[in-house]
């Protein structure tokens, strides 16, 4: 989004008023150290030849001085004095243009054997004498010149040292305004930044040193400020993400709540049914006594219609009890059509002339289910829709078929219908709208249709009334070829 950051930009106002005075700095230091070196080289290439100069003069007036002792002790020269005045003669560099000739005019009076000792010694020491003088005052002329020289080099060198610090005072002194100034500016940006107020600085009236910076805090103030907006939306992210945490929690607490009812529940009605089973087990006994000692067919019926569903009882006492031990019920094939009638007729012992149930399935319809279990939830269903009617009565129409290999239980009331919380919501345990009801009627069933692997549908009729759908896995394995019945058994 930008392309220069705030480091960017105090480096170019650091950088700015620093590189030129910096630069004249340097090179005013370089040309001072160049100056007092060449000074110093110039100075050692004079006094390098006098010095040389001066060895080679001593030497000459050490063989003078040697050459003089020979006489005194009246002796001629050594052949080492001889062959040192050679050596002076032909491999040292003389200033005066005589020097060599009287070197060699010296040597050549001490080789002449003819002549007398004491003439050709007189002869050497005044040639070696007027070298040795001409040499000196040449070499005095060559050392007023070098001290006037070195003279002269510690005059520029003693100007360069002073002149160096005060240049470097007033490029110092250059500096404080151009760099401590913006940097004072630039610290009153960042405590405004400090302090986030993100509003722009005016560029224009500005210095150019400063107007880079500026520029470039706008972008920064810009940024910072899409930051800002971006953290606060964040920061309202994060709290509606808490909200619905906490939500999410009170409804795992809710449910764990729930939970433990039922479980509760549950431990009751294996109590319960631990109980009821022996009672109900002398009632069955005392049934089928009255079914040997009656003569009336009919009575007979009814007595073995009461004694099945005692025995239906006494199986779902045992699957809860099954269930509370985590064993399934086994399935068994069941003829669908003889249990919803034998149910339906049950219901209508129980509501009379005022509810009428019709039942519609094909009568060799025939599926594998866990039959306490398939019973008990059709006896609910039944039951909440002939509760439905209340006091005024109505019908209840029970119809089974198979529909894309599903078994499709449908029971229809003309009641007032399901409540839309309920139809939104679903069926919860130990929720419900009748006074005394527990909600745990629909609760069963659709456990009852989820554990086959089905699913249990509520919706209201146009025309009135609430319509159940139990819908169950149908398995190839019993299969029917379903033919429309009209058969209605009340």
């Amino acid at each position: 989004m930008f392309n220069r950051g705030p480091s960017h930009a105090l480096r170019r106002l650091v950088m700015q008023p620093l590189w030129l005075p910096v630069l004249i700095t340097m090179t005013a230091l370089i040309s001072s150290m160049t100056v007092l070196v060449f000074i110093i080289y110039g100075g050692l290439n004079r006094v390098a030849p006098l010095y040389t100069h001066a060895k080679h003069v001593a030497e000459l007036r050490s063989v003078a001085n040697t050459i003089e002792h020979d006489r005194e002790e009246q002796r001629l020269p050594s052949p080492a004095t001889a062959r040192q005045l050679n050596e002076l003669t032909q491999g040292t560099r003389w200033f005066a243009p005589r020097t060599r000739t009287w070197l060699e005019q010296a040597a050549a009076v001490l080789r002449d054997r003819n002549r007398p000792k004491d003439q050709a010694i007189d002869h050497a020491l005044q040639c070696l004498r007027q070298a040795e003088q001409a040499e000196n005052a040449i070499s005095l002329g060559m050392i007023e010149k070098a001290y006037d020289a070195a003279r002269r080099a510690l005059q520029l060198a003693l100007a360069t040292l002073i002149a160096f610090p005060l240049l470097v005072i007033a490029f110092l002194y250059g500096l404080h305004g151009r760099l401590v100034a913006p940097l004072g500016r630039l610290a009153d940006m960042l405590t405004m930044l400090a302090e986030r107020n993100y509003q722009p600085l005016e560029e224009r009236g500005t210095t150019p040193t400063l107007r880079p910076l500026l520029s470039s805090y706008n972008q920064l103030v810009a940024r910072l400020e899409l930051l800002e907006e971006r953290h606060a939306d964040r920061e309202r992210e994060l709290s509606a993400a808490v909200d619905e945490a906490m939500r999410s929690l009170l409804l795992t607490h809710s449910a764990l709540t729930r939970a433990e009812r039922l479980a509760a529940a549950g431990e009751v009605a294996a109590g319960l049914a631990h109980d009821l089973r022996n009672p109900l087990a002398g009632i069955r006994l005392a049934l089928h006594n009255l079914e040997s000692d009656s003569t009336d067919p009919d009575a007979t019926a009814r007595l073995q219609l009461v004694g099945g569903e005692i025995d239906r009882l006494v199986d779902t006492l045992n699957g809860h009890l099954d269930r509370v031990r985590h064993r399934p019920e086994a399935r068994s094939t069941i003829r669908v059509d003889e249990a919803l009638r034998n149910t339906a007729r049950l219901q209508g012992f129980h509501f009379g002339d005022k509810v009428r149930l019709h039942v519609r399935a094909p009568e060799d319809l025939q599926c594998r289910l866990p039959e306490t279990g398939f019973r008990h939830t059709v006896l609910n269903l039944m039951n909440n829709a002939c509760e439905a009617l209340g006091n005024a009565g109505g019908e209840v129409r029970i119809s089974a078929e198979v529909r894309q290999r599903e078994l499709h239980i449908i029971i229809e009331d003309e009641g007032p219908g399901f409540s839309p919380r309920l139809l939104t919501s679903g069926p919860r345990a130990f929720v419900s709208e009748k006074d005394r009801g527990t909600g745990l009627g629909l609760t069963t069933a659709r456990r009852f249709a989820q554990e086959c692997g089905g699913r249990l549908e509520l919706s209201n009729l146009e025309s009135g009334g609430a319509r159940v759908l139990l819908a169950i896995p149908y398995g190839s394995e019993v299969g029917i070829t379903p033919e429309p019945i009209s058969h209605l058994a009340q």
